[in-house]
């Protein structure tokens, strides 16, 4: 026969063989002899057999009492730190996170994004992983991340899509004439070498646009992967860089604000369209939700050193 055990009857049961009477039971528990006497009985009737002898008004516990009691201790336990441990996730104190991002954000932002997040939460775990923007859409699509930082993806059912809007900045050696100037358009660069991201990337097209729109010789020297790489040639003095102020907020800090490197808006405008990015059929944890949160607000911060050339869209 199934048994249906409370925890009620449990821990008036605990409390009765601790204190080894039911009137001593019944003050600690903060209720009357006969409800505690009541209580054990149904537990007894529950469980289909005796658990004490009773003897001119006297419990004296069988052996099988002391077993469950052993039982109960280690229920009412695990009971208690489940809601301990429950009481922490809602206070965001407590879980783990799953966090895809693309190379440009997985340098200093992201992990100053996390690190800002878990520095009152010692029981936050966090894994994180960088791989390309594709994919990391494919990794939070298929559910093995909980939030993906990456380039705006195409449109798929399988994810959701906060846009985060960036104005590109243009990086210029410190010593460059171009350098006094407030702002760098297209007839500055004219024929000068420029480090961009491959031919074939989006902003790239959208660059080239800008200069002949502008009457400008664009000059694509070096093609690479990143703007961070091309940072180095910027500093060699062999080229320009029309660039995302992640990057240029990444060099800051690794170069701790002294670097030959300097960063000036660029018009016209060249927007870096990246986006946070999340499963749609999986419901985000209170935790996610809050990380969440913290990427917007950690991005205005982290941007701010170098230039605050960004948007929440």
């Amino acid at each position: 026969m199934d048994t249906n055990l409370s925890v009620k009857q449990l821990e008036t049961f605990r409390t009765v063989m601790r204190s080894g009477s039911v009137s001593v039971a019944a003050r600690a528990l903060c209720r009357t002899q006969p409800a505690v006497s009541a209580m054990l009985v149904s537990l007894e009737n529950e469980l289909g057999f005796k658990l004490f002898e009773r003897n001119k008004g006297r419990l004296i516990p069988k052996p099988e009492a002391y077993f469950l009691l052993e039982e109960t201790e280690a229920i009412l336990e695990r009971l208690t730190r489940a809601s301990q441990l429950m009481a922490e996730v809602k206070n965001l104190s407590r879980g783990s996170l799953r966090v895809a991002c693309m190379p440009a954000a997985s340098l200093y932002f992201m992990p100053h994004v996390i690190a800002d997040f878990v520095k009152d939460r010692p029981h936050v775990n966090v894994s994180m992983m960088m791989r390309s923007s594709m994919i990391v859409h494919d990794w939070v699509a298929s559910q093995q991340y909980d939030i993906g930082y990456a380039e705006m993806p195409k449109e798929r059912d399988s994810i959701n899509v906060e846009p985060i809007r960036l104005k590109g900045v243009c990086a210029i050696h410190k010593n460059d004439p171009l350098a006094q100037k407030k702002v760098i358009t297209p007839k500055d660069l004219d024929n000068v070498p420029l480090a961009t991201l491959f031919s074939q990337h989006p902003t790239s097209e959208l660059v080239r646009f800008l200069f002949d729109e502008n009457g400008a010789r664009y000059y694509p020297r070096f093609e690479l992967q990143n703007y961070i790489s091309g940072f180095e040639f910027v500093e060699h003095q062999l080229c320009c860089s029309i660039c995302d102020p992640m990057s240029a907020a990444s060099y800051a800090i690794s170069k701790s604000g002294h670097g030959d490197v300097v960063f000036r808006p660029f018009i016209p405008e060249v927007i870096f369209e990246h986006a946070i990015i999340t499963p749609s059929h999986k419901p985000l944890s209170r935790l996610a939700q809050a990380f969440v949160e913290n990427i917007h607000a950690g991005l205005e911060k982290f941007i701010e050193p170098t230039h605050r050339f960004s948007s929440r869209a």
